[in-house]
């Protein structure tokens, strides 16, 4: 069996180096801020950023469904998930195109981050998971894993360098861990482990429907119609060469 082993020097393209580099800034200037005390109003930059169910619920801060995925609160934290980003990123990014990939990040992240919010206010009690902002880029990341498992699922790779698995089991393996872990959760898990159920639900969907399930479609009728619209574009005329026409030049395309 040969084991497609990920590079370990994957290449860093445009959209997943700018994510990045995004995140990084961003990390470095709240760890600043915070450390300053500097806060805007009573809160700190990442309150502001970060998704915070209550503050979501209660004062409409709607943009958090979209800042939450550049913030990350602990170096360890945002090491792994910009490293899982270029690894797995990069290579959907070249799969799906520049502005594509742009798309199915940010619907991965919102969607992830929509998914969480129901289910904290729907289905938690705690009032901590409420108050504290969930940040990271997790859920966006969960989704490209969805894609991954989707367009290259039957690549082998090595697992931690140790364990041979398809792609595709990989993808659900971890979908099992997190959603156990999810409904296991206490009050001193600070994972948001639905935020990343719902970046691999949001980002299987959409995945399958839009490059899977779409292009299976019967075409026929719009090939036909694509044939037809070219004939009448590209219709060669050809002028009668009787002798009588004064503007006799042979076929014109039109």
């Amino acid at each position: 069996m040969r084991y497609e082993q990920l590079s370990p020097v994957p290449p860093l393209t445009e959209v997943t180096r700018a994510v990045i580099v995004t995140c990084v800034v961003v990390y470095f200037v709240d760890f600043v801020l915070y450390h300053l005390g500097v806060r805007m109003g009573s809160v700190y930059l990442n309150e502001i950023l970060g998704l915070v169910p209550a503050r979501v619920v209660s004062q409409g801060w709607y943009w958090q469904f979209f800042t939450y995925m550049f913030v990350h609160g602990h170096p360890l934290h945002l090491l792994l998930n910009m490293l899982i980003l270029w690894y797995f990123g990069a290579e959907i990014e070249l799969k799906l195109g520049r502005w594509q990939f742009v798309k199915y990040f940010l619907i991965c992240g919102i969607g992830a981050g929509v998914f969480n919010f129901a289910v904290n206010v729907l289905f938690v009690d705690d009032v901590t998971r409420l108050t504290n902002p969930i940040i990271g880029a997790s859920g966006a990341i969960f989704g490209i894993l969805a894609a991954y498992g989707i367009f290259f699922g039957n690549r082998v790779f090595l697992v931690f360098f140790f364990f041979p698995m398809k792609a595709k089991y990989f993808v659900l393996v971890m979908a099992g861990i997190e959603l156990v872990m999810g409904v296991e959760a206490d009050a001193l898990d600070n994972v948001a482990h639905f935020a990343h159920i719902g970046g691999l639900f949001v980002g299987g969907i959409y995945t399958y429907l839009r490059y899977v399930w779409r292009p299976r479609l019967p075409t026929l009728g719009r090939k036909d119609a694509e044939r037809e619209r070219l004939k009448r574009q590209f219709t060669l005329i050809v002028n009668p060469k009787d002798g009588k026409s004064k503007d006799d030049h042979g076929p014109f395309w039109n």
